[in-house]
């Protein structure tokens, strides 16, 4: 029945007037507005539909000719895109199908506030549930549990350092971002096997779904895997479709290589605010930062000054956090594994410390 429809919507547009035909495609609400209404489906038409096909077009998937019209071809794109970016898949173009490709539907927000409005909105304390970061100053009180559970906002590491209360007096979580090679995590792996140490690798969605093997190692030896979003990039002036969809993508990537979902998130170069908390949270998983200075942009640093950064904020309740992507990660490390220990640290994953807060 389909293929008659198409076909009879083919000899009436042909019948036209090239000015009629025209018209046709020239009419009607745009896009953003018309995906507020309803889903685009097949055998719609307008320019509504024309700047679909552009859309889909520019993100590489192929409507055929750009003229306006719903046919076969261009739901075969909103079918592949749909499968790309991880949604369900049937072929209308929706708020989540639109939103993924990089149209704000008028019912959703603008997706960047004013610089000033920015400014302000990331002054703002981030509350998360679970487990919570704290700002610098109430790092001391934090190791006593007597923090009040606010977050420092905008950007971790540097001038926000951040500390997280634990059970016991020499505790503290030493977390990775990304993975090193092969042969260097096997490496990493068997060390903190040796000093009885557990840890929480972060990874993209995209490191998940090309690196499944190593994971899984790292799953096997003992340690959690949490999500730096799906492709590690600042996710605050994404489309907040293309952000949910960021943060569900990563969460299925990690899922489909270590058969679990994670529950911790960290915000890619840890830059967030109040909204991105939020959502991580709703898509079930819980923020969190970390407390040494030296942040995933400071990886030049080499892996001495890495290593003494972590170490001086070494304390009960410090997240130490090495990015293992950058020159002499895996040296920084083995250098800080070893601080900890002879500093009499315990070594935990996240998950481990929220539950003996607990």
């Amino acid at each position: 029945m389909r293929s008659f429809a198409w076909l009879a919507a083919l000899a009436l547009l042909v019948a036209l007037p090239a000015s009629a035909a025209a018209y046709l495609a020239a009419s009607g609400p745009t896009l953003a507005a018309a995906v507020s209404e309803r889903a685009l489906r097949f055998g719609d038409r307008g320019p509504a539909v024309a700047e679909l096909q552009e859309l889909l077009r520019e993100r590489g998937f192929d409507p055929g000719p750009v003229d306006g019209i719903f046919g076969p071809l261009t739901e075969a794109a909103v079918i592949a895109a749909q499968r790309h970016y991880g949604l369900e898949v049937d072929g209308l173009a929706g708020r989540m199908t639109v939103g993924a490709l990089g149209v704000r539907p008028q019912a959703v927000p603008p997706p960047t506030a004013p610089p000033a409005a920015r400014a302000e909105r990331e002054a703002q304390p981030v509350t998360a549930s679970g487990l919570v970061v704290y700002e610098a100053a109430s790092a001391s009180a934090a190791a006593d549990g007597k923090a009040s559970g606010v977050a420092a906002a905008g950007t971790a590491g540097g001038g926000g350092a951040v500390a997280m209360p634990v059970a016991g007096a020499r505790t503290a979580a030493l977390t990775f971002h990304h993975l090193p090679d092969s042969e260097s995590l096997a490496a990493l792996l068997r060390r903190l096997e040796e000093h009885g140490a557990r840890a929480t690798f972060f990874v993209t969605g995209v490191e998940a779904g090309q690196r499944q093997d190593d994971l899984q190692r790292v799953r096997t030896a003992g340690h959690d895997v949490g999500s730096l979003g799906y492709r590690g990039v600042d996710m605050r002036d994404l489309p907040a479709l293309a952000a949910r969809l960021e943060l569900r993508r990563s969460r299925q990537a990690i899922a489909e290589a270590v058969g679990e979902s994670p529950v911790l998130f960290r915000p890619p170069l840890g830059r967030f605010d109040r909204e991105l908390m939020r959502m991580a949270e709703e898509e079930g998983m819980r923020p969190v930062l970390w407390s040494n200075a030296v942040g995933p942009g400071d990886g030049g640093a080499g892996p001495e000054r890495v290593a003494a950064q972590a170490l001086r904020t070494l304390q009960p309740g410090a997240i130490i956090m090495v990015p293992l992507d950058a020159p002499g990660g895996v040296d920084a490390a083995l250098r800080v594994l070893e601080g900890m220990s002879a500093a009499g640290y315990r070594t935990q994953r996240l998950i481990d410390v929220d539950s003996d807060r607990n």
